[in-house]
């Protein structure tokens, strides 16, 4: 490779950090009180775990992403790691999306159902980065 086609090519790509065990460790167990949290099946439980698996894989983005300050922009320079899963990729962005909608507006209420699928979307996510 030339010098030049060197330093443009660098510039255009991110440093991409790593997971450690003791992230892993740390994913696992939150993860685990996510479960719990699923489990009890009421909406307030419902709509905490969603909340919680989102934080969770935005921990495991910022492992991975730190020089990346915004969640969003972690999520978009994620889409590397999804190469063979687009559809993943796309059902993250939605389980995002679902999760902001709790948190930004008055009165969202998420059927109990969807909750699940979008904690499983987190969960599968979390997989493919081989956080969990």
């Amino acid at each position: 490779m030339n010098f030049l086609a060197k330093i443009f090519s660098q510039t255009n790509q991110v440093k991409k950090g790593i997971l450690t065990s003791a992230d892993r460790e740390q994913v696992r167990e939150r993860w685990e009180k996510i479960v719990e949290l699923e489990n009890i099946n009421k909406p307030s439980t419902l709509r905490e775990a969603v909340i919680e698996a989102d934080k969770l894989v935005d921990f495991a983005l910022s492992k991975l992403y730190p020089q990346k300050e915004k969640a969003a922009d972690r999520l978009r320079e994620a889409k590397s790691d999804f190469l063979n899963y687009r559809q993943d990729y796309e059902d993250l962005w939605y389980s995002h999306k679902i999760r902001n909608e709790l948190v930004h507006t008055v009165g969202f209420e998420l059927p109990s159902t969807e909750a699940k699928n979008v904690l499983d979307n987190f969960k599968r996510a979390l997989e493919i980065l081989g956080a969990l």
